[in-house]
């Protein structure tokens, strides 16, 4: 059994663990659960924004302290309605590029954490 990490940041949560040692690269999964909204356009429109951050920055190919993982990165669901309440707001548009700036900014203290 492979040893499971948890980090917990802003809105989001990351489940993680070592990657197959064979396998050189990380896989990352994005998980939006249906508390955030009912509807599934919305949902995969956020993941696939979160999804092509990931990739514009390389951090799929990219090594975390010399080592590969596969991450699980989820809304934390506690946080939601705080969230929701947040972006009432905003339009679709800004809805999601606050959303993405936040994910930012838990992803890079998420990394900052596995470096050490």
């Amino acid at each position: 059994m492979r040893k499971r990490r948890y980090f917990t940041f802003g809105y989001f949560w990351f489940f993680y663990y070592d990657q197959y040692p064979n396998l050189k690269f990380n896989q990352i999964s994005v998980n939006i659960p249906l508390k955030y909204s009912k509807k599934a356009v919305v949902r995969n429109s956020l993941k696939r924004k979160i999804v092509s951050f990931l990739q514009n920055e390389w951090y799929i190919k990219k090594s975390i302290g010399g080592k590969f993982y596969k991450i699980f990165v989820n809304l934390n669901k506690k946080n939601i309605w705080e969230l929701k309440s947040q972006t009432e707001k905003f339009d679709k548009r800004e809805v999601n590029h606050y959303i993405l700036k936040e994910f930012q900014k838990s992803f890079f203290s998420f990394s900052k954490k596995i470096w050490r």
